[in-house]
């Protein structure tokens, strides 16, 4: 169910679409319906533009194998529409049921599981990149920094060269601004050192963030499949006791 009051289709939203998608599978798309809502919330013809641009954009690809769409407007005579479109249609096997129990897949490795782990993968690239250029712009920084005391020190020590003769005092003082300078890149180095060593640490936390991320959502899909697995042998058993054949499967409703 989508709210037709949301100026755009996208994001979270259009991740769940594509997620629900594969797990339905393109032949049993003949038996969804997608119902919009929260038509009381925007003028009439801006709902109805803005389901004429679901229907040629977002919803296309389902609308073409079969996927059907209804209003909800709140009330209860819409509600009864939406379920007699659902009471007209076959019942089917879903993909994720044919991966699961046909090819006996685990739920990581169907279509909608490996559409869930691109999202995280992403993100995993996201921050790969993120600190790369993070590291990048620091080793930059640096290097300005150093060039340009040395360029310093090169000025002072030609200064120094060209007064020695003329006064010794003076020279002493431009010797112990040399050696400031010395200090201070020393110090920079120091600080270079000690701010690669923090991005290299901050690198090593947010990959082992990630990659229990990445354990936690393969154990998520784990669970799930046993779960899964556990109502499909259910809904068998069933089927078997009320002496139904082959061929179980069910519609696909987006609520």
């Amino acid at each position: 169910m989508h709210r037709i009051s949301d100026r755009r289709f996208g994001g979270i939203a259009g991740r769940n679409f594509k997620i629900f998608r594969e797990l339905c599978g393109e032949t049993s798309l003949k038996n969804v319906v997608l119902v919009t809502n929260m038509w009381g919330e925007v003028p009439h013809d801006v709902g109805e533009a803005r389901e004429k641009e679901l229907a040629s954009a977002f919803l296309k690809p389902a609308l073409d194998k079969g996927a059907q769409m209804a209003r909800h407007h709140n009330t209860e005579r819409s509600a009864h529409d939406v379920i007699r479109q659902i009471m007209n249609n076959h019942p089917v096997v879903l993909q994720i049921q044919h991966e699961i129990v046909d090819e006996h897949k685990n739920v990581a490795s169907t279509a909608a599981g490996e559409a869930v782990n691109v999202e995280l993968t992403e993100e995993t690239k996201r921050h790969e990149a993120a600190l790369e250029g993070m590291m990048l712009a620091l080793e930059e920084s640096h290097e300005q920094a150093r060039r340009m005391l040395e360029e310093e020190r090169g000025n002072l020590q030609a200064q120094m060269w060209v007064i020695a003769e003329d006064s010794e005092e003076t020279a002493i003082q431009y010797v112990l601004e040399l050696e400031w300078v010395e200090m201070r890149m020393k110090h920079m180095e120091a600080q270079a050192k000690l701010d690669r060593e923090q991005a290299e640490m901050e690198y090593q936390v947010q990959m082992v963030l990630l990659n229990n991320r990445l354990q936690a959502a393969e154990i998520e899909a784990e669970i799930e499949r046993l779960t899964m697995e556990q109502q499909i042998r259910q809904l068998q058993a069933q089927m078997n006791e009320s002496g139904g054949g082959g061929g179980g499967g069910g519609s696909c409703v987006v609520m």
